[in-house]
């Protein structure tokens, strides 16, 4: 058999480890050091393959240069140059946070020590200071009774929740009645027990506006942060507003600054027909404000929304699809301004309709499938009569209370065919270690634990501030990179080392085979042993390799077929992987043997050695 030079592939551990679970465990391999097969890097070892070896010698071969190749890489040990440090402070501020506890002082009164009942302390808040024990606070029934009436609500603008066509609304969010779930039921009432609480939202209304006002303002600029003094009740729905009739803008219930001269409407008309409103993600076409169009009814709390397909024209037997119904032009009669229609649903059901500018004009299908229109009819030049329609499918019909998406309810007043609020509710407490809304805030009680510090009666006192904070969900951060030697802004610290510390401690590079390290037995016995330069892997028996043969005697193995047979066996449990350090005949290098009696013995004995490499 005549096989070519076999230039080596030098691949990852992933390639050769393809072969290696199929290892027998019948041969054994001795110890070989790594040294053998590579150095600094690179091979140190020749594959020398016999001429009249059997193909799946060719393929050993193969396997033990790939397993080869996964060994060749160097060390390097990781060092660090140029190392900075990026710091960050979290800079979020609270848009408001409600006082609980706060005893942080040194008024005998307000002191807190081991041997007391922590709710007997003078330092709840009561709604307006901190003079209260537990039993006269706002606490005391584990609820922050917020109304308009008293002043104690919070209001926040958010503007993620809603949005007319492209324009997005900002919303007044106020919450009322905020909860800390079990403080009222802690029983042994010392300071520990109040570290944390879960927070109860019970009502959360956002309050949409579709009135854009005009407001003319004074003061240096139009863009300075502005207030209205008004208490009327559109305070709270306001979302935008113009600038001195020039700059668009938008209104900040919570900030102060100049006072409001005079303001006009600049556009009440709300949402109106054929307008898309947006809740929560949710959108809603709107057909009809104040009309059930499905069940043919009018009403001052509900509108009609569904898939607007627009208006267009069509000929007389020309058919049209719509959210699979079929709409068929049967006859039209231009004259008298009538068209007859067959409707098919998706099922398959049937309905003919006629419909007339004047009288039924519109048809509500299969239960608000389908709504066609008729606009007009017309006559065209070459004799061809056409209509035209508006159509709209998958007719539903929301009403003032109805669920948005799951847990939220909407409620609004049709005033003049259009809605001009809208009051975005939770249906049920919200309720959680924290409390998110609408991906814009987070409500959290947290508190402050200090001490304990030895008083005049040997007692330990401590001190709590205790807060519900009402923060942005997302927090904000200042972010500074600093070197060695750099000082932190506004810290006083200075970067006066910096430790790294790396597992693993060196970097593996990878190297290349820059020429083949698989050749044919005839080369190497042309050349002469005793030109050899590198170790050697024999695969195949003195039969098949003549190198095997002229090194049989130093490997102390057979150098027949009759011998190996005697000695070895056959088949696969005759491979042997025989290891000789030094070789006086190649020079003194080192020989590893791959061989068996037969073909099979040879792969077994390569499957041992790949295994044994996978694993150095």
């Amino acid at each position: 058999m005549k096989v070519k030079k076999i230039a080596a592939l030098a691949v990852g551990a992933a390639v050769a480890g393809a072969t290696l679970g199929i290892a027998s465990a019948q041969v054994q391999v001795p110890e070989i050091p790594k040294e053998f097969f590579v150095k600094d890097g690179q091979p140190n070892v020749k594959i020398v393959v016999g001429s009249e070896g059997a193909a799946m010698d060719v393929v050993s071969a193969a396997d033990i240069a790939a397993a080869i190749g996964s060994l060749l890489y160097t060390e390097k040990d990781i060092k660090v140059e140029d190392v900075s440090v990026v710091v960050k402070k979290d800079i979020t501020e609270p848009l408001g946070k409600i006082p609980v506890f706060n005893n942080y002082d040194t008024n005998s009164a307000h002191l807190y020590t081991e041997d007391m009942n922590l709710t007997d302390v003078q330092a709840w808040w009561n709604g307006s200071d901190f003079s209260a024990n537990f039993e006269n606070s706002v606490w005391k029934d584990a609820l922050y009774n917020a109304s308009e009436d008293s002043g104690n609500y919070l209001k926040m603008r958010v503007d993620n929740v809603a949005a007319l066509g492209d324009t997005e609304l900002s919303a007044a969010l106020q919450l009322s009645g905020i909860k800390l779930v079990g403080i009222n039921e802690t029983e042994e009432k010392k300071i520990e027990d109040f570290k944390d609480f879960k927070v109860e939202v019970p009502e959360v209304v956002a309050n949409i506006s579709f009135v854009i006002y005009n407001y003319t303002i004074e003061g240096p600029t139009t863009t300075d942060k502005i207030t209205k003094e008004s208490t009327t009740p559109k305070d709270n729905l306001i979302t935008n507003l113009v600038l001195d009739n020039s700059t668009l803008g938008v209104y900040y219930p919570e900030y102060d600054g100049y006072t409001i001269i005079s303001e006009s409407v600049v556009d009440d008309t709300g949402v109106t027909d054929g307008t898309t409103l947006k809740i929560l993600d949710k959108e809603f076409p709107i057909i009809k404000v104040g009309e059930d169009v499905v069940n043919g009814k009018t009403c001052d709390d509900c509108f009609t929304y569904g898939k607007d397909w627009g208006e267009d024209y069509y000929n007389r037997g020309q058919t049209a699809e719509f959210d699979g119904y079929k709409v068929t032009v049967l006859d039209i009669d231009a004259y008298k301004d009538k068209a007859l229609l067959k409707v098919v649903s998706p099922s398959g059901d049937e309905e003919t309709v006629s419909l007339a500018l004047e009288g039924t004009e519109s048809v509500v299908l299969f239960g608000g499938g389908i709504r066609i229109k008729l606009l007009d009819t017309f006559v065209g030049v070459a004799g061809t009569t056409s209509v035209k329609l508006h159509v709209w499918t998958n007719l539903k019909v929301f009403k003032s209370g109805d669920e948005v998406v799951s847990g939220w309810v909407a409620e609004f007043k049709v005033e003049d065919g259009a809605i001009k609020w809208l009051a975005l509710k939770n249906k049920e407490s919200l309720s959680g270690d924290t409390v998110k809304l609408f991906d814009t805030y987070v409500v959290d009680y947290k508190s402050t634990i200090y001490g304990p510090k030895e008083t005049s009666e040997d007692k330990k006192a401590y001190a709590m501030e205790a807060y519900v904070y009402i923060e942005p969900a997302e927090r904000q951060y200042d972010v500074e990179t600093v070197s060695l030697g750099d000082e932190i802004s506004d810290t006083g610290y200075k970067v006066e080392d910096i430790k790294v510390e790396f597992s693993p401690t060196k970097a593996y590079i990878a190297n290349k085979i820059t020429e083949p390290i698989t050749v044919l037995d005839t080369e190497v016995m042309e050349q002469g042993l005793e030109n050899v330069k590198s170790n050697l892997i024999l695969v195949g028996g003195p039969v098949v390799n003549k190198v095997t043969a002229a090194l049989a005697e130093d490997l102390g193995v057979p150098a027949d077929y009759e011998g190996w047979k005697e000695k070895y066996g056959t088949g696969a449990e005759s491979g042997q992987v025989i290891y000789k350090p030094e070789c006086s005949k190649i020079g003194g290098y080192g020989v590893v043997l791959v061989a068996g009696t037969d073909r099979e013995g040879t792969r077994a004995a390569a499957e041992a050695l790949l295994e044994y490499i996978s694993k150095l």
